[in-house]
C-alpha cells in the first residue's frame, strides 16, 4: 500500500506517546499496522513487547490478519481487545474457575430480579436497563446519586444490588467486572502488577475515543513512562453509555505528554458526502478543530435528503433502490438508530424478495390465534365472506352460532355454498329469535368495519364488537400483542395492506430471505449504527431521521444531543458513493424531520 506524506509522518514519528486524530476513511488501520513494523525496525522494540488493543474481537482479528500480510517474518505481537487483555490477567492470577455471563443469561437474571420486585417487565426496556448497569459499573458511579431513566432511583438501586447478588452467588462475572477485578489484583499484589508492567514496552490503541475512564486508568498503570500510540476520532465517540468520553483524549494528551498528529485525508467517501458529514459535525462544540480532505473529488457521488409521507412509502423507495444497486454488484446497507425495526421494512424486503443480513430477528410478534381472529374480521370486511372465515370468528365473542347451524345454512345457499349470504342466515335462524338478533348485530358490525382503516378497525373489534370481553373471559393476556398490532396498523392503514403484511411474514420460504453471508449472493446489510462502526459500504441509507428517533427521545441535554450527532455522523461516514438521509414528514402524526436534517440543509 502507498502512503501519503501525512500518513508517513505518523508511521515514522518518535517512539514516545502520540495522540493521532484520524477522521473517517483516513487509513488509520493501515497506518497503525505499519507503525508496529516501524517500531521494531527503527527503535528495536521486540514484537513480543508490543501490545495492540482495539474494541471488538473482529477488529482485532482483522488487524492481526493485515499485519501478517504486511510482515511475513516471525512475530509475536499481541492483538486483543481490552476485555481479552483483562481476561488474560485474571486467568494468570486466579486458579479457580469463574463463569462469563452471556447476554441471554443477563436478561434472564434481570427478568427474575424485576419479577421479584413486582415490576412489569413487559413495560420496561431490559436492554436499556443493562446498559445503565454497565454505565454505573464503568463510571464507578454512586448508586445513591444515580438517576435512572428506566425505573425510579430507589428501585434501580435495589435492582442493581439484587442483580449483583444473584450473579455473585453463581460465580458469574460480565465484561464490565473485568477491570475491577484486575484493579483489585494489582492493588493487593504489587509484584503481580510489576510482572505485567514488564510484559510490554509499547502499546497501540485503536478507536481510542471509545475508551472509558477505568480502561484508561489501567493503561496508565501499565504504560506510564512508556510509549502509547493512541489513534481515534473524538467525532466518532458514541459509547457514552459504556463510560467513554471525548474528554479522555484531552486527559491522555496532558498526562502522557503526547504530541498530537492528524490524519485528515479521506480515502473512502465522495466529496459531497464528506462535505455533508463535516457540515453536520461542525455543530458539536466538544471536539478538536479539524478539516477532512476527500481524495475522491468527483461528481459521481450522491448525497440526498429524502422526505416521505409515510414509513411504508419511505421503505418502499429505499428497498427498491437498494435492490437495483445489489443487482449492479454494489455493497449496500440500511443503518438504523435502534433494534426496533419498522414493520414496513420487513414487509418491503419480503414483498420485493431482497436478500439481506441482519443481527436482529425481524418478527416482533408471532402469529397466534388472536392475530388470526383480527385478520379474519379484516378479510370478511374486505369481501371474503366465506363460511370458513365466519366459522373462525362466529363465537368471538359468543353469538351461539354453532358449527351445525352453519353447515345447515351452507346446504341452503342457492349460488355458492362457500360464501354465506345474510338473507340465507336469517332464513335459517327464524325458529330461534336470539340467533336472528345476533346475526343482525354481526351484519351491522361487519358493515361498519368496512368503513374503517386498520387502526380504527382494531379498536372497533376490541371495544364495540366485544372481542376484548371474549379475551378477558378466556383468561388470555393480550395487552402487549395488541399494542404491537396497533403499531403495525398505524403503518398499514388499509386493511388489505395489513392482511398482506401478515400473509408475507407467515410464508416461511419468504421469511427465510435472510441468508448466511457466505452463500455467494450479494446481500443488503441491515444493522444499527453502533454495529456499523469501522465498516463501509458503497451505498448507505439512513431511514427515520425524525425527532424522537435521531436524536433519540431520551437525549435531553447538550451533551446527549452531541453524542447523538456523533452517532449520526458515524452513520453518514460509512458511505463511499451514495448516501440517502430519509425522514417522514407528517404533522398530523407528529412526525417531524430531525434537527440534524435542518443542520444538513444549512
Amino acid at each position: 500500500m502507498t502512503f501519503d506524506e501525512n500518513q508517513i509522518s505518523v508511521i515514522k514519528a518518535s517512539s514516545g506517546s502520540l495522540l493521532v486524530t484520524a477522521g473517517p476513511g483516513s487509513g488509520k488501520t493501515a497506518v497503525l499496522t505499519q507503525r508496529v513494523i516501524y517500531l521494531n525496525k527503527a527503535y528495536n522494540i521486540p514484537f513480543d513487547k508490543i501490545l495492540v488493543i482495539t474494541f471488538t474481537k473482529a477488529a482485532a482479528g482483522q488487524m492481526k490478519s493485515r499485519f501478517e500480510k504486511e510482515y511475513t517474518g516471525d512475530s509475536k505481537v499481541t492483538f486483543c481487545t481490552f476485555h481479552a487483555l483483562f481476561y488474560s490477567i485474571i486467568r494468570d492470577f486466579k486458579s479457580e474457575n469463574f463463569y462469563i455471563i452471556s447476554l441471554k443469561e443477563k436478561l434472564n437474571i434481570l427478568k427474575m430480579v424485576l419479577m421479584d420486585m413486582n415490576l412489569d417487565i413487559v413495560r420496561l426496556d431490559l436492554n436499556e436497563i443493562l446498559d445503565e448497569i454497565s454505565k454505573v459499573k464503568n463510571l464507578d458511579l454512586n448508586l445513591n446519586d444515580y438517576i435512572s431513566k428506566s425505573v425510579e432511583p430507589d428501585k434501580f438501586k435495589q435492582m442493581f444490588e439484587l442483580y449483583k447478588e444473584e450473579t455473585d452467588s453463581r460465580n458469574m462475572i460480565d465484561y464490565d467486572d473485568f477491570v475491577f477485578l484486575v484493579e483489585k489484583m494489582f492493588e493487593e499484589n504489587p509484584d503481580f502488577l510489576k510482572k505485567w508492567q514488564d510484559k510490554y514496552s509499547y502499546c497501540l490503541i485503536d478507536e481510542f475515543q471509545d475508551i472509558n475512564l477505568k480502561q484508561y486508568e489501567m493503561v496508565k498503570k501499565l504504560f506510564e513512562g512508556k510509549g502509547v500510540f493512541a489513534v481515534g476520532d473524538e467525532d466518532q465517540s458514541i459509547y457514552a453509555f459504556r463510560g467513554s468520553s471525548s474528554d479522555i483524549c484531552l486527559k491522555f494528551k496532558k498526562e502522557f505528554n503526547a504530541d498530537v498528529l492528524k490524519l485528515e485525508t479521506n480515502y473512502r467517501s465522495m466529496k459531497n458526502i464528506v462535505k455533508a458529514g463535516m457540515n453536520l459535525i461542525s455543530f458539536n462544540s466538544l471536539r478538536f478543530d479539524k478539516r477532512i480532505v476527500p481524495v475522491k473529488d468527483v461528481k459521481s457521488g450522491e448525497f440526498k435528503l429524502k422526505s416521505f409521507d409515510t414509513y411504508k412509502e419511505e421503505y418502499e423507495v429505499i428497498v427498491k433502490e437498494a435492490k437495483d444497486s445489489l443487482l449492479k454488484g454494489k455493497s449496500v446497507a440500511i443503518l438504523l438508530r435502534t433494534n426496533n425495526i419498522q414493520d414496513s421494512l420487513q414487509y418491503c424486503l419480503l414483498k420485493y424478495n431482497v436478500p439481506y443480513i441482519t443481527e436482529k430477528t425481524f418478527i416482533r410478534i408471532k402469529n397466534n390465534e388472536m392475530i388470526e381472529d383480527f385478520l379474519t374480521y379484516f378479510k370478511i370486511a374486505a369481501g371474503e365472506n366465506t363460511y370458513a372465515n365466519l366459522l373462525k370468528i362466529a363465537n368471538k365473542p359468543n353469538r351461539y352460532i354453532s358449527r351445525n347451524f352453519l353447515n345447515e345454512c351452507r346446504l341452503n345457499e342457492r349460488y355458492n355454498d362457500d360464501y354465506y349470504s345474510y338473507v340465507n342466515l336469517f332464513e335459517c335462524s327464524r325458529r330461534k329469535k336470539y340467533l336472528a338478533v345476533n346475526i343482525f348485530k354481526l351484519e351491522r358490525n361487519l358493515k361498519e368495519l368496512c368503513k374503517l382503516d386498520s387502526f380504527e378497525a382494531l379498536i372497533y373489534i376490541m371495544k364495540v364488537i366485544g372481542y376484548e370481553k371474549y379475551l378477558f373471559e378466556k383468561g388470555i393476556k393480550y395487552e402487549t400483542e395488541y399494542e404491537e398490532l396497533k403499531a403495525i396498523a398505524r403503518e398499514f392503514t388499509k386493511k388489505e395492506d395489513f392482511i398482506d403484511y401478515f400473509n408475507l411474514i407467515k410464508d416461511e420460504t419468504k421469511e427465510n430471505t435472510e441468508q448466511k453471508e457466505d452463500d455467494g449472493t450479494n446481500k443488503l446489510r441491515i444493522c444499527t449504527i453502533h454495529a456499523s462502526k469501522g465498516r463501509e459500504w458503497d451505498e448507505v441509507y439512513i431511514p427515520d431521521v425524525n425527532e424522537g428517533n435521531m436524536p433519540h427521545k431520551r437525549a435531553f441535554g447538550k451533551e446527549e444531543t452531541e453524542e447523538e450527532r456523533r452517532l449520526f455522523y458515524v452513520a453518514m461516514t460509512r458511505a463511499k458513493e451514495k448516501l440517502w438521509v430519509c425522514f417522514v414528514d407528517d404533522i398530523k402524526r407528529n412526525l417531524k424531520p430531525s434537527i440534524f436534517v435542518k443542520e444538513l440543509k444549512t
